[in-house]
């Protein structure tokens, strides 16, 4: 069953509250960190033409993840490069 209108990241994300409240304190926080970092895609989610928001709402989380994943390889790269040359020049 669809709503009247489309709904809002701010409705999709309350819509949730229940899986929220069922939630340990720490997976609450993860929770809060992964829908404030889901409002930075908030006009993509709008312009997605969806008129649920979940499925952009979960993609905008997965580039999220997808985007802390590269970084956190682009460091680790960084610091095995660091320490190769610490070996070849110590």
């Amino acid at each position: 069953m669809y709503p009247s209108e489309p709904y809002t990241l701010d409705e999709e994300i309350e819509s949730w509250k229940g899986f929220l409240w069922a939630l340990r304190k720490d997976d609450v926080e993860v929770w809060e960190r992964m829908t404030r970092g889901a409002r930075e895609y908030e006009y993509a989610i709008k312009k997605s033409g969806r008129w649920l928001t979940t499925e952009p709402f979960f993609i905008a989380i997965l580039f999220l993840q997808y985007k802390t994943i590269r970084s956190l390889e682009g460091e680790a790269e960084r610091l095995k490069k660091l320490r190769l040359d610490g070996k070849t020049t110590g």
